[in-house]
């Protein structure tokens, strides 16, 4: 009779052990969903506010210069730039400030205003040089 009731406990020991293996098993899971959850939504922001930025700087008069000239909307924290290139066209690029993704746009100018060229919205700097594509690089 002892042996059947040691057998038992044994049983109900081993469950719980198991039962706790999956609660820990479930909670780091979850756990790491939670920070994909995160990183994924503040992507998104970062997206909505450079999409912003963008669409602000495509409405925006820009002087005639050369070089990567911006302009910032403090309300709303965005930062569009604009780089002149030949031929009437140039490159909008915009961020929301203190966040690292960027957006590009090519343009066309007409009288300091920006026309979107078709199919020249680009999730990356289309510059052959890297360095040339951050206006914070270029002294801005």
């Amino acid at each position: 009779m002892k042996q059947r009731g040691n057998s038992t406990l044994g049983m109900v020991l081993m469950m719980l052990i198991m039962g706790g293996l999956t609660l820990h098993a479930t909670r780091s899971q979850l756990s790491q969903g939670m920070v994909s959850v995160a990183d994924e939504q503040q992507h998104h922001q970062d997206f909505w506010q450079a999409q912003s930025a963008l669409e602000w700087g495509s409405v925006q008069n820009w002087p005639q210069a050369t070089g990567w000239q911006c302009q910032q909307w403090a309300a709303e924290q965005w930062q569009s730039c604009l780089l002149r290139m030949e031929d009437d066209n140039a490159l909008l690029s915009a961020h929301g400030e203190g966040r690292a993704l960027w957006l590009y746009r090519w343009v066309s100018l007409r009288n300091s205003q920006t026309q979107r060229q078709e199919h020249g919205w680009i999730d990356y700097c289309p510059l052959s040089q890297p360095e040339l594509c951050q206006p914070e690089a270029t002294g801005l």
